[in-house]
């Protein structure tokens, strides 16, 4: 147990400072090749199955830069009504070119409107049920050349466990998972002119 809380934690103290430690990296020129924004289709990841993407250039400083992002995933399974699980998080990458390093930090929050899923006390955060799960990744990232027009292709692999609570044995529990991204940039400041 005590292990798993030092991967938490670790993971969180590095997702808040290396936007701290990037400040003083600023060079001229630092954001080339950096896209602004990047839609994507995930495969497995922190959506778990899948989901759709969109992540939001936080912040550049030299090779160094930060990501938020927010996603959707649908599940309509077996007689249930609907399930929805929505990734938020952040992420850094370093690396000014093509292939980069990518680590960061997510929380996907399921939301289940099937019937009668409301059982177990503290099982469920809110009406309609959701439940809550943390994924910290880390892995590689591609950018492709951008073309005249700021857009270019996206490819992605990544390790994301699933860290979450039984509450039916009050025990955490660690998913080793993985995902794969493809998807489509654009607004990239490096485009042919």
């Amino acid at each position: 147990m005590r292990p798993l809380r030092s991967v938490v934690l670790a993971a969180f103290l590095t997702s808040i400072a290396f936007p701290v430690l990037g400040q003083n990296l600023y060079v001229k020129g630092g954001n080339k090749g950096t896209p602004d924004n990047v839609a994507y289709l995930e495969l497995g990841g922190t959506g778990y199955f899948y989901s759709v993407n969109y992540e939001r250039k936080l912040l550049q400083r030299s090779t160094f830069a930060m990501f938020g992002r927010i996603g959707l995933e649908y599940l309509p399974i077996r007689q249930a009504d609907m399930m929805v699980h929505l990734p938020l998080g952040a992420a850094f990458t370093l690396g000014q070119r093509k292939h980069r390093f990518e680590a960061g930090m997510a929380a996907l929050f399921r939301i289940d409107f099937s019937p009668g899923v409301g059982f177990g006390e503290g099982f469920y955060l809110t009406n309609p049920p959701t439940r809550i799960f943390l994924s910290p990744s880390i892995g590689w990232r591609f950018h492709a050349k951008p073309n005249e027009y700021g857009e270019s292709f996206f490819l992605r692999v990544m390790f994301t466990p699933l860290i979450g609570m039984d509450v039916f044995q009050s025990q955490p529990y660690f998913l080793p998972h993985g995902g794969i991204s493809v998807g489509r940039t654009w607004n990239n400041p490096n485009r042919k002119k």
